[in-house]
């Protein structure tokens, strides 16, 4: 199992789209969840890139959401998290 690493533009993006850090940890819970376990489980955003988003809507009453990630063998890295469009 990867560790997770919140990267700074995806915590102030996070806190700026929910202020309250329970109702923020509930939107990404799931994600979290997943991601460490299988990295593989989103799209990269473009063939050959490192950089992959994972579409996210698990929480009732939430905005949908798009997380943008890179991995490694070790970590995966939270680069950036917006609204989807």
């Amino acid at each position: 199992m990867r560790g997770i690493v919140e990267e700074p533009l995806f915590a102030k993006q996070l806190s700026d789209i929910e202020p309250n850090a329970i109702r923020a940890d509930q939107f990404i819970d799931g994600a979290k969840w997943t991601l460490a376990r299988g990295p593989e489980a989103g799209t990269r955003v473009a063939p050959g890139s490192n950089v992959w988003f994972l579409p996210m809507n698990d929480v009732p009453g939430a905005p949908s959401l798009v997380l943008y990630y890179a991995f490694d063998h070790k970590t995966v890295h939270f680069l950036s998290v917006q609204i989807a469009p």
